[in-house]
């Protein structure tokens, strides 16, 4: 398993609408991916603007086979709705080395 993680710093005055059109655009187009396991969002304790997003890809194959058309078209959709574009600040991924 290998983990993709996003990392954004969302206004507050955005955050709401941001994890909602994340859900229902994003996780929605990712999750009929195959090898897409499952999302998680998590927001920094210490710096609540800060939102991470948590991928869990059966393989880094499986997620880095995700057609770059899909990625660039989700990615318009979700700024078209937001009305705005959050820049990622970090892009970074891990192997998973042992789960329970």
């Amino acid at each position: 398993m290998v983990i993709e993680q996003l990392t954004f710093s969302v206004p507050p005055t955005l955050l709401d609408r941001f994890l909602a059109l994340d859900h229902d655009i994003w996780t929605t187009a990712l999750s009929q991916q195959p090898g897409f396991i499952s999302k998680e969002v998590w927001r920094e304790a210490a710096c609540p603007d800060r939102i991470h997003l948590i991928i869990r890809w059966q393989s880094r194959a499986a997620w880095k086979a995700v057609p770059k058309a899909l990625l660039a078209e989700t990615d318009r959709r979700f700024a078209e709705a937001l009305g705005t574009v959050i820049p990622v600040l970090l892009c970074t991924d891990q192997d998973v080395v042992h789960s329970p």
